[in-house]
């Protein structure tokens, strides 16, 4: 039986239940329930708190969000299904080995960067993986780095260091790599302080900073100023960050939730 990791099971984000958003407590003191397989979440939930996403709903956003930036871009980023990171580490070797199998179609070695929504305890996190093809660290600006962004710095990010590494090391191993796994354990996992969520809208968060790196130059120019040697204290800091456009995304994502809510309904 494979060791329990510290995300519950395979399960969407269970919005029935408590989780960290709402309750804003160590997980510490929680034992997590077991919960379906599948990937929408409960219908039961109230509809009316839009801020709070499933994995289907942020999958289809994601997916539209690729939709609508240009093949440059396509082929230098990517992103991992919002279920993959923690189904393997909940999973049994065989599930482990299919998840690796997909992850490595993705070539994440040869991107600029790679996007891994984390969803664990009822609580959205991102991954994001940054200049992983440029792994003989030749240039000091740049050479591969992980950046894990939490809108709820409260949870304490930095407990998912272990799991976050044995996965890219079960990635590095599938790809076959000419690195040394020494090599691989050393890249740098950082933990910049980003923008706070005040409710439980870090789905959107997620979203909103995928969007960021996708689309701002001000992100982009950080990004491709920082020295492998410094950092990343904070993230958005600079000015990057607009409270505004957050609002009109986060308006943009409930407006794209209502209308995927509606075609289902039509369907039905």
């Amino acid at each position: 039986m494979p060791r329990r990791s510290h995300c519950q099971s395979n399960a969407p984000i269970d919005l029935d239940g408590e989780d960290e958003c709402k309750s804003k407590r160590s997980r510490t003191s929680r034992t997590p329930t077991a919960k379906s397989s599948n990937r929408i979440a409960s219908s039961k939930r109230d509809k009316t708190n839009q801020d709070k996403l499933d994995t289907h709903i942020f999958d289809l956003y994601i997916e539209d969000l690729w939709k609508h930036i240009d093949e440059d871009k396509k082929s230098a980023y990517a992103y991992l299904d919002s279920l993959w990171f923690n189904s393997y580490i909940n999973a049994s070797d065989e599930k482990k080995s299919k998840i690796l199998k997909w992850a490595k179609s993705l070539k994440i070695f040869s991107r600029q960067y790679v996007f891994v929504p984390i969803a664990c305890w009822g609580h959205w996190s991102l991954l994001v993986l940054c200049h992983f093809d440029e792994t003989d660290c030749s240039d000091t600006k740049k050479g591969p780095r992980m950046l894990l962004l939490d809108s709820l710095n409260q949870t304490d990010p930095t407990r998912l260091q272990s799991d976050i590494r044995r996965f890219i090391r079960g990635i590095y191993e599938t790809e076959e790599r000419e690195e040394s796994v020494h090599f691989i354990n050393k890249i740098r996992l950082e933990f910049p302080k980003v923008p706070q969520q005040n409710g439980e809208e870090c789905g959107i968060y997620v979203l909103y900073f995928i969007h960021c790196f996708l689309h701002s130059k001000k992100l982009a120019e950080v990004l491709e100023n920082k020295k492998l040697d410094e950092n990343f204290g904070q993230l958005f800091h600079d000015g990057s960050f607009d409270p505004e456009e957050f609002e009109n995304f986060r308006k943009d994502v409930h407006s794209f939730q209502v209308k995927r809510s509606t075609a289902v309904e039509d369907q039905d």
